[in-house]
């Protein structure tokens, strides 16, 4: 605030209001405040977008990881592969046996021999896609499948 001196009387010559460097001023913190809420508020939006599509992916996993276990059960073969749908949800897997082993020996106590049993135990390698909308997984995992027991 400047004071003049007019025969002898004080006069302010500010007038109220702010100037034009202030408002500048201000109007970068408001912006960039602004900005920086907006991407804030567009991230956590795409976050939970995606946290929802991937829910709906995985609700019916164990279903399907409980299908592919049956399916090799039933058809314990060297490769064994299919496909399918869950709660909107697409699959198809592909296993790949790694493993084709019998039971361990053992000694049978009545008899004193020793019984060999012939391979009926598989190891898988499983490929399971699954697919919903424009979202897609892949899962490697290890499953065991067997033949029944020679009678």
């Amino acid at each position: 605030m400047r004071r003049t001196r007019h025969d002898g009387i004080i006069r302010s010559t500010r007038r109220g209001g702010f100037t034009l460097v202030e408002v500048l001023i201000a109007s970068v913190i408001l912006f960039a405040s602004l900005a920086v809420i907006s991407e804030a508020y567009r991230t956590s939006l795409v976050a939970s977008t995606r946290a929802r599509m991937t829910a709906e992916l995985l609700t019916p996993l164990p279903l399907i990881v409980e299908h592919v276990r049956d399916r090799l059960l039933d058809t314990p073969q060297e490769k064994v592969d299919g496909r399918g749908e869950v709660l909107g949800v697409r699959f198809e897997f592909l296993a790949t046996s790694t493993r084709f082993a019998a039971p361990p020996r053992r000694v049978d106590a009545d008899s004193g021999q020793v019984m060999v049993y012939q391979p009926r135990f598989r190891v898988y390698d499983v490929r399971l896609t699954l697919a919903a909308g424009s979202m897609r997984r892949v899962f490697n995992y290890q499953e065991l499948a067997w033949l029944p027991a020679a009678v």
